[in-house]
């Protein structure tokens, strides 16, 4: 019988091998990609995936499980036709050829930032290229910091519909720009349109999953059942996704800064993180002697929060950071969702460079 080929199928798999591996020089991922042509192409798309009021993520889903299913089909026929080894040979390699299409469009459309600088190292680069420790004590001072802030700025009351995501990206579009322009970044040219994935949310639930990006749409994606205090760090957090900001730490780092520079309850939403991040990072000792000047306001959302994250199913959320981890390895992230944790000495990179300012450009850690 005749052979059925499928074209191009090896060499776009060597090709995104290739894009994979490549060491990319640091000049061309900072100046070509990230300044040059990575700001016009998110401002296109999305541009587009804002024009939904849906998430473009869930017709991608859908779509994914129709071009399966029709693959499926497909290869029962062709078992008929011609034998199951041969259907197998044909079904290898028109999956590897998807997949390959679908690695090259993630890498041009947002990828790539995954090779930028990191944020901290930036910051914390000087005339003979060192960089400073940071210690325990350092991030108790970003705990006490935020504590005695938080105290300024929790709302006194919540609720009402005020706080929904749209408000949310109304006020914090503003500042969002200024932190960007702080850290000597372009500003974004669209932010994201704060969207709710139905096929994704009860996933999100049971893993503990707050929001992501879908870096094919360039589109926010947040869970709706946030508290209101939780809000604007997760969708600072989304956009700074959306800036180029593909390391965690750094998304985090950039959108703590965003929601300082806005009103009090975003800045309560950036305060609060902190103690949160600190509690986990610091010494059980040091953390128990902080923990006692907590006002019974930033007590009793902490305890919200808790009863939120009940709703966890540990095995699930596991499983989905176990994926997660090996994604942001094949992205040359060498600590995988660690990487989450690093926020803190960001965050004192970010206070160390305000203290003695200089231009940005592209110890031992911390008890866990």
């Amino acid at each position: 019988m005749k052979r059925i080929r499928v074209r191009g199928w090896w060499l776009l798999t060597g090709l995104a091998a290739l894009v994979m591996a490549v060491p990319w020089p640091d000049w061309f991922v900072a100046y070509v990609y990230s300044r040059g042509v990575y700001p016009h192409v998110q401002r296109a798309v999305t541009t587009l995936s804002n024009a939904t009021p849906w998430a473009v993520m869930d017709a991608m889903l859908l779509g994914s499980a129709g071009y399966l299913l029709w693959r499926l089909v497909r290869f029962v026929a062709r078992i008929r036709e011609r034998g199951m080894t041969s259907a197998l040979w044909e079904l290898g390699r028109r999956l590897v050829r998807t997949t390959a299409c679908l690695v090259l469009v993630f890498v041009a459309l947002w990828g790539l930032n995954y090779r930028r600088t990191p944020l901290e190292e930036s910051l914390r680069s000087s005339n003979n290229g060192t960089v400073s420790v940071v210690t325990a004590d350092d991030v108790r001072m970003l705990a006490a910091a935020a504590i005695h802030e938080s105290a300024q700025t929790r709302p006194s009351e919540r609720g009402n519909g005020v706080d929904d995501f749209q408000q949310v990206a109304e006020r914090l579009a503003e500042p969002f720009q200024r932190a960007l322009e702080q850290l000597n970044m372009p500003r974004i040219s669209i932010t994201g349109r704060p969207k709710i994935s139905h096929i994704l949310t009860p996933f999100f639930t049971a893993a503990g999953i707050t929001g992501m990006v879908n870096p094919f749409a360039l589109e926010s994606i947040v869970h709706p059942d946030l508290l209101p205090f939780e809000r604007p760090m997760v969708l600072a957090h989304e956009w700074a996704h959306l800036a180029g900001f593909a390391d965690e730490a750094d998304a985090s780092a950039v959108a703590w800064l965003a929601c300082v520079l806005g009103g009090a309850d975003l800045a309560y939403s950036a305060h609060l993180f902190v103690v949160l991040e600190s509690a986990a990072a610091l010494p059980p000792s040091v953390w128990q002697s902080l923990r006692t000047s907590l006002s019974p306001g930033m007590v009793s959302d902490i305890q919200a929060l808790a009863g939120r994250l009940a709703l966890q199913q540990p095995a699930v959320r596991e499983r989905a950071f176990a994926v997660y981890d090996g994604y942001l390895r094949t992205n040359r992230v060498p600590d995988g969702v660690r990487s989450y944790a690093r926020v803190l000495r960001v965050l004192v990179a970010m206070r160390d460079n305000t203290q003695n300012p200089r231009p940005i450009d592209d110890g031992p850690p911390l008890a866990e």
